[in-house]
């Protein structure tokens, strides 16, 4: 963001992301198409949606079509194009499993390992498998259920008089889809009628009227696992044997193998290359690591713990839920790179515990059922200038920032190896986790200061889908650099790509997990600076 050098990491709508979406498309497209950020519920022409069966993540577990009225996590899927085609990504378990094709059971099932897929004009999905027709094959149409804009009916990223028309036509139709309603509900009552129709012709007469936030329904039909063939079952069976009595014991044990520190000598060699050049060229060009308050400083000043404050720029409010649910978001995100560094090189910390210490506000009622254990600092509010900010179209940025009191602020202070907190160490705040209203639903900013997304993104991650997004700007909170460039490129990545063959999550729109190159990366960074003079604890 040009205005303030601290938000230096900013892709307020990344560019990966700008290809169209299809909200409630009539035909499908070719797989170019699809946005990277943007998750699809895929349905069958018997209206029937993908689904992970069982609703729940592992390795092999079947996929099949089954009834929906409404989004999960398990029917909703993120593409990712590929010079081969499309991966296809579950957004269960932080998008961690690929949805794959089985051979030898010839069904659909997800997978650690991504299959690759062509997605056609025809609407059909197929595997690799040499052009072969097989059982597992649709035709399945896509719907966009996020980055979706009220009344935009055909979702081509206007909302003109064509959404109007179609608008007026659905309302007298005697059953529309979840899907429809959801971008239809123009006032937010849940029921799309006439009063949503004048309500959306009334905006587009540029009176002062707002229109209610997409609210897609949550899914209450979990498709069944299938039933198991045969259980699986471990034991360990001890008999002895007298001249009169047989006795047989089952015990059951659980072996962990004693923990044994990696270092620098374990690295892959075939990551050498790739890392080298991105620190030469990208880290130490940049200066990512250089000032001594990444997020390794923070962990490590912090014993192990990281403080944040929500800085909420939004008049959209926060239920009691949704703020316990803050800190969850938060600490899976951070862990999710910590997890990485455990038995790194040194690293002390097993685990981070991630905390949220207060709520910078510009209206404290939008703090819902405030509780009195809840730090709230509604007083510190500045004029803030939105001019360099991009806009998602619909919402109107605050000319207003709340913050948090810099006594208290460790970015304000890490310089000073003197400075005290006035309440102690566990009173101050390392980052800010900022949302904010009218900010672009895909792309945000991160730092050493903390991460800014949309108000409405945070919220969508709550439940733990597309939480990517967040866990790509606190990389750049440890130093780790946009690839926006080309191969080779000042500003780009390395020669010859990433290896590993999943890319990087810091190349927006190529990844949408920690890779496995990612968490090496980390640990690469961590080995080059951890000796630095002074920098950290012993």
């Amino acid at each position: 963001m040009k205005k303030k050098q601290t938000l230096r990491r900013c892709a307020a709508a990344l560019t990966a992301a700008v290809l169209g979406a299809v909200s409630v498309p009539v035909i499908a497209v070719s797989s170019e198409s699809y946005n990277t950020w943007t998750g699809y519920m895929l349905q069958d022409s018997t209206g029937r949606y993908l689904s992970v069966l069982g609703g729940t993540e592992g390795e092999g577990i079947q996929v099949g079509f089954y009834e929906a009225d409404g989004a999960a996590p398990y029917n909703t899927w993120y593409f990712t194009e590929t010079n081969l085609g499309v991966t296809i990504k579950s957004a269960l378990s932080q998008g961690e499993y690929y949805l794959t094709e089985n051979t030898k059971k010839n069904r659909l099932e997800i997978s650690t390992n991504a299959g690759q897929f062509e997605f056609g004009e025809d609407g059909y999905l197929r595997g690799f498998r040499s052009g072969v027709q097989s059982p597992v094959y649709a035709q399945v149409t896509p719907q966009a259920v996020t980055d979706l804009h009220m009344g935009d009916w055909n979702d081509d990223g206007v909302v003109d008089g064509t959404d109007l028309v179609q608008l007026r036509q659905a309302v007298e139709q005697p059953q529309v889809s979840f899907m429809q309603q959801a971008v239809g509900d123009a006032n937010g009552d849940g029921v799309l009628d006439a009063a949503d129709v004048k309500l959306l012709q009334q905006y587009l007469l540029g009176e002062s009227v707002s229109l209610a936030p997409v609210s897609v329904p949550a899914c209450t039909i979990v498709p069944p696992a299938p039933e198991p063939t045969e259980p699986v079952v471990t034991t360990t069976t001890e008999k002895s044997t007298t001249t009169t009595t047989t006795t047989e014991t089952t015990v059951t044990t659980t072996t962990e193998a004693p923990r044994q520190e990696l270092t620098m000598a374990d690295f892959p060699s075939d990551y050498t290359y790739a890392a080298d050049w991105i620190w030469n060229n990208r880290i130490t060009a940049e200066k990512s690591t250089e000032r001594r308050n990444t997020i390794f400083d923070q962990i490590d000043a912090g014993n192990g713990t990281i403080n944040y404050v929500v800085r909420w720029q939004s008049y959209r409010t926060l239920t009691l839920e949704q703020r316990q649910q803050f800190e969850k978001l938060v600490s899976d995100s951070i862990n999710g790179w910590n997890d990485w560094l455990k038995g790194w090189d040194g690293w002390k910390y097993d685990h981070v515990d991630v905390k949220i210490v207060g709520w910078a506000v510009l209206d404290k009622s939008v703090l819902q059922d405030l509780q009195p254990d809840e730090v709230v600092y509604d007083n510190l509010i500045s004029d803030y200038d939105s001019t360099y900010d991009t806009s998602n179209g619909v919402d109107t940025i605050p000319d207003k920032l709340p913050s948090a009191p810099s006594e208290i602020s460790r970015f304000a202070h890490f310089a000073d190896s003197s400075y005290v907190y006035p309440n102690g160490l566990d009173s101050r705040f390392d980052m800010y986790l900022w949302g904010t209203q009218g900010f672009p639903n895909i792309g945000g900013c991160g730092g050493d200061w903390g991460q800014r997304l949309s108000d409405t993104a945070y919220l969508n991650m709550l439940d733990g889908t597309g939480i990517h997004v967040l866990e790509h700007e606190i990389g750049h909170g440890f130093g780790m650099t946009d690839f926006y460039g080309g191969e080779g490129e000042s500003n780009g990545f390395p020669p010859g790509g990433f290896p590993g063959g999943e890319n990087s999550l810091m190349m927006a729109g190529s990844a949408m997990k920690i890779t496995d190159f990612d968490g090496w990366m980390l640990r690469y960074m961590w080995s080059k600076i951890k000796d630095e003079d002074g920098r950290f604890s012993k």
